[in-house]
């Protein structure tokens, strides 16, 4: 006979407090694991947008957009993937930026078929 055992309700809610949001099982799903410049932070104007993913996209399927703060679409160079760390993708800057926030917006597919797709802020400060 196979006996299950139930945890109590408040030991449930307890534990997904305890368990930080920010934390990406990356055991399971494809995220982004880290940006050049990072989230939310005070940069002279950088001369790439670089992204590494918890895995390796499908071919084709990463897009990375830059937005400034008037929400219009800033021209970047294509989309490269580095040929020695395959996880890491990124656009070259055509001109340096002016102070303000942007925000790059990215999408990319997993191997297991699921699109993902996000965004972060940075700001810009004068050089």
């Amino acid at each position: 006979m196979i006996r299950r055992t139930l945890l109590p309700l408040t030991l449930l809610v307890g534990l997904a407090a305890a368990t930080p949001s920010n934390v990406v099982d990356t055991e399971f799903h494809f995220a982004l694991s880290k940006s050049m410049p990072i989230a939310d932070s005070s940069v002279e104007s950088p001369p790439e947008i670089r992204l590494w993913f918890t895995e390796v996209p499908d071919a084709g399927t990463t897009s990375i957009r830059l937005i400034g703060a008037d929400e219009q679409v800033i021209h970047t160079g294509d989309v490269t993937q580095d040929t020695d760390d395959r996880q890491s993708f990124s656009v070259a800057l055509e001109s340096a930026l002016s102070s303000g926030t942007y925000k790059v917006a990215w999408r990319a597919m997993g191997s297991d078929g699921h699109v993902v797709r996000d965004d972060y802020e940075f700001t810009v400060v004068a050089q």
